[in-house]
């Protein structure tokens, strides 16, 4: 009967440490996974499309040379035209907060973007990946686009036979 006494508790003991060590380990999962998610933006390019501010009477659109926006983990590249401006951001929640970042612009265009790109901003990603929004509660909407990166590839080497002929 002690025996069985004594089983029974390590078996109970063993099945609550492995509980929690399962449990341990999908929190650590968990949190793997949010930080992964955390920057879905870090490390994509994209070109503006337009800038609409209501309060600001702004409304532009580009449609031949698009200023871009380069996304990395904390700060965001823009690039417009002969200038290149750098902005901070991060994220709080479901939005971007960008911060202001000293720059010298020549076109009033460039200005108003890079005026109106300061703030929190709600950002919306159409459901294929290629148009974002960024909204802010002010009533300025930037829509940019994705700018198709071409990747680096490792050529493929073939060993052709001695003893073909290739023409």
């Amino acid at each position: 009967m002690k025996k069985l006494f004594i089983l029974t508790i390590a078996i109970t003991a063993s099945l609550l440490f492995v509980q929690c060590k399962k449990t341990e380990v999908l929190t650590e999962e968990i949190e793997s996974t949010e930080k992964s998610l955390g920057n879905v933006l870090a490390g994509s390019n994209w070109e503006v499309l337009s800038v609409v501010s209501v309060p600001k009477n702004v409304n532009i659109s580009f449609t031949v040379k698009h200023p871009k926006m380069n996304f990395y983990n904390d700060y965001i590249e823009m690039k417009l035209g002969r200038d290149i401006c750098s902005k901070h951001y991060f994220f709080a929640t479901d939005n971007i907060t960008v911060d202001f970042a000293a720059c010298t612009i020549t076109n009033p265009n460039h200005q108003a973007l890079s005026d109106l790109l300061e703030g929190d901003f709600q950002y919306i990603i159409s459901d294929n990946g290629n148009e974002m929004i960024l909204k802010n509660n002010s009533e300025t909407e930037i829509t940019l686009r994705r700018v198709a990166q071409l990747g680096t590839t490792t050529p493929v080497v073939t060993n052709l036979p001695s003893n073909l002929n290739v023409q």
